[in-house]
């Protein structure tokens, strides 16, 4: 079985966590100037995203190497959705690129050079 290591799950929610908190200053702060668009893309690019990394991190784990590194591609491409809203669009269109990499990561990768990542952050 697979799993994510505590470390990475703490660095992951500490990352969704802020992100969070700053676009959620800056909402406010578009409103105090009378600009309803951040709000209108806050449920959008903030909240189900960040409800989505939760969710992905309450997972229990997985039975495959490559499931927990999708996972981890998931997240990370979540967390990008919150912390870079001009990209959102395009970073959601783009989500099946995460499938892809990690494909490519698992096949073509030299074993030498995945194993040590992997190590890294799957415990």
């Amino acid at each position: 079985m697979f799993r994510l290591r505590r470390s990475i799950k703490l660095a992951l929610a500490l990352v969704v966590s802020s992100g969070v908190l700053a676009r959620l200053v800056t909402m406010v702060s578009a409103l105090a100037e009378g600009d309803p668009d951040q709000l209108l893309a806050f449920p959008l690019t903030v909240i189900f995203p960040a409800i989505l990394v939760g969710l992905l991190l309450a997972l229990p784990a997985t039975r495959s190497r490559e499931g927990a590194l999708m996972r981890l591609g998931t997240i990370i491409q979540l967390a990008l959705i919150i912390l870079l809203p001009p990209l959102a669009l395009y970073l959601a269109l783009g989500l099946p690129v995460v499938f892809l990499v990690v494909e490519l990561f698992e096949t073509r990768l030299p074993q030498p050079l995945r194993d040590p990542i992997v190590r890294a952050v799957l415990a």
